[in-house]
């Protein structure tokens, strides 16, 4: 099935993202936050990739006959990957120095390039050196992009925490990564949401609420819920799913189809009648029933007063009343339609939230189906 996501109407604060649509300031402010993003996540990459490989110029006696393939990524040395990640950070300073009109000198990777070219595996002391130099880069950037715009600097330590949350581990740490760091992320998400991609905060803040359910019961012993080490398994994938989430390179709202948008509708439907019905309760008795026993005894009096056969009576009085109801509807249901148009935008909203969130959370339920998987052979 395919999906249908035009039909509905854009997060509320937001135009519909179709390309050009948007530009300015706010475009540049959006693009400068998601490229700080991406940014932190890259020096955290970073960071871990030195203190855990040798950046080594890869295996002696490397042939020089060319190979039958590309090299990929997963084939470069530890010294051309810091590398790639230093030339990344470049690239990406360089972007959000246009986006904010700086045009003055940035942090420099100059220091940390220089201990890559030193760094070797008989001297430990040398990378201790390179993270040294790491982290004095990463706090030139923070305190750099901090002083450019503050929710530029709140998406770089976004970024940075939220690749160090997803970072593969053992079950056992798994417990500690989604303890008490999991408010702060959701208060930068909050802090963000305005110039994240459309949707992209709500959604990952209810995955993470997810996630982090799912760990705590999961340490608990809930043998309803995935094990730990299926959990772990499948943290990574989740993270790269919230980073293409708050990057732009995944609309949540592309993983709908049009079940997700019946159930949608159904539970829009259901909220609406519960609010119709509470809606009533609260108007009928202190207004419609005084209007009406005054318009009753309005049609009434008119009826009794005027002149001619019983059938002329019941006329004026017919017509009065039909008047009557027509002008106390034209009152009553503008403002009602109205305010019902304001309450279904967040609801709406809200809705489509829950259902991008379930499906953003695949690794998640491949976790569970996983950990059901191995129950069921063991009994």
């Amino acid at each position: 099935m395919q999906p249908r996501h035009h039909q509905l109407q854009t997060e509320p604060g937001t135009r519909p993202d179709e390309p050009g649509r948007e530009d300015g300031p706010r475009a540049d402010e959006r693009a400068g936050v998601v490229t700080a993003l991406r940014l932190g996540w890259w020096m955290a990459d970073a960071y871990h990739h030195a203190r855990t490989t040798a950046p080594d110029d890869g295996p002696a006696g490397r042939p020089v006959a060319p190979r039958s393939k590309l090299s990929n990524l997963t084939e470069m040395s530890g010294r051309q990957r810091m590398r790639m990640y230093l030339d990344g950070v470049e690239v990406a300073l360089r972007q959000i120095a246009a986006l904010t009109r700086h045009d003055g000198a940035g942090p420099s990777t100059a220091a940390a390039r220089s201990r890559i070219r030193e760094v070797g595996d008989d001297r430990p002391g040398d990378v201790e050196a390179l993270l040294v130099a790491l982290d004095e880069l990463n706090v030139d950037v923070l305190r750099w992009a901090m002083a450019r715009d503050h929710r530029i600097g709140i998406a770089y330590r976004l970024g940075r925490s939220l690749a160090d949350t997803v970072r593969r581990c053992d079950a056992e740490q798994l417990p500690q990564r989604f303890g008490g760091r999991q408010d702060q992320l959701r208060r930068w998400l909050d802090e963000l949401a305005g110039v994240l991609p459309p949707y992209a905060a709500p959604v990952v803040r209810h995955s993470m609420a997810s996630w982090t359910a799912a760990v705590r019961a999961a340490a608990a012993g809930d043998p309803g819920e995935a094990e730990l080490r299926d959990l772990a398994d499948e943290l990574r994938n989740q993270g790269d799913l919230w980073r293409s989430v708050l990057t732009g390179g995944l609309h949540p709202r592309d993983l709908l189809d049009e079940e997700h948008y019946a159930i949608v509708a159904r539970n829009l439907i259901i909220r609406d009648r519960r609010l119709v019905v509470r809606a009533a309760r609260g108007i009928c008795y202190p207004v419609l029933v005084p209007l009406l026993v005054v318009l009753l005894a309005v049609v009434g009096v008119s009826a009794t007063a005027a002149a001619g056969s019983p059938a002329t009576r019941a006329a004026v009085a017919l017509l009065g009343l039909g008047a009557g109801l027509a002008a106390v509807w034209r009152a009553l249901a503008g403002p009602a339609l109205q305010v019902a148009g304001e309450v279904n935008r967040p609801l709406l909203h809200g809705e489509l939230v829950v259902q991008m969130a379930g499906c953003v959370d695949r690794p998640l339920t491949a976790a569970r189906a996983a950990s059901r998987a191995r129950r069921a052979g063991t009994g």
